[in-house]
C-alpha cells in the first residue's frame, strides 16, 4: 500500500491484437481500459530532439503503482489528459519495512 500522498488515479490502456500478413500486431482501435487508483506520478527526465528537420520533446515521468497493479511493458497510461507509453518492464520496488512497496514504471510521451 502506497502512502496517502499517492492519490493519483490513472487509466491503463492495453491494445487488443490483430493478425496482419501472418504476424500478430497490437490493435489500439478498442484498447482494454482499467482505472488504477492510489498511484503517484513524479517528474523524470525530459529531452529535446533536434536534427535540423524535426524538433521534438520527450516528456518523462516515473509512475508508482500499488503492488500487484495490472500494468505491462507497452501499455499506455492516461494521466492528466495525456497518454504516455510504459517504457520497459514495470519493476517491483519492495520497501525494507513493507510499508511503501510499489510497482515502478517509466512513462514517456513524445510531442512535436
Amino acid at each position: 500500500m502506497l502512502p496517502s500522498w499517492a492519490n493519483d488515479t490513472v487509466t491503463r490502456m492495453r491494445p487488443g491484437t490483430i493478425d496482419r500478413r501472418g504476424s500478430t500486431e497490437p490493435d489500439w482501435t478498442n484498447p482494454n481500459s482499467l482505472d488504477i487508483p492510489g498511484c503517484s506520478i513524479q517528474p523524470a527526465q525530459t529531452t529535446l530532439s533536434q536534427d535540423g528537420r524535426v524538433l521534438g520533446i520527450s516528456e518523462g515521468w516515473t509512475a508508482y503503482f500499488p503492488p500487484g497493479a495490472d500494468v505491462l511493458a507497452g501499455d499506455k497510461i492516461r494521466w492528466g489528459g495525456k497518454d504516455y507509453k510504459i517504457i520497459g518492464e514495470p519493476r517491483a520496488w519492495t520497501s525494507p519495512t513493507g510499508r511503501v512497496s510499489s510497482l515502478q514504471a517509466q512513462l514517456e510521451r513524445w510531442a512535436g
